[in-house]
């Protein structure tokens, strides 16, 4: 069970720091809301990959 949080975890980090990357690069700039779900999507991420070794 705890698999397949990580693994949901991992994907929704991973979606969301992409989703940063293109915002980011769209606009030409990072601002506030792109550094918070960059950070945000980098520690589910990892939450996730936590989950999964478990």
């Amino acid at each position: 069970m705890t698999h397949y949080l990580g693994l949901g975890l991992q994907l929704i980090g991973f979606t969301t720091v992409g989703i940063c990357l293109f915002s980011g690069l769209s606009k030409g700039d990072y601002g506030k809301l792109e550094l918070i779900q960059l950070v945000g999507g980098s520690v589910v991420f990892y939450l996730g990959h936590f989950f999964r070794k478990k």
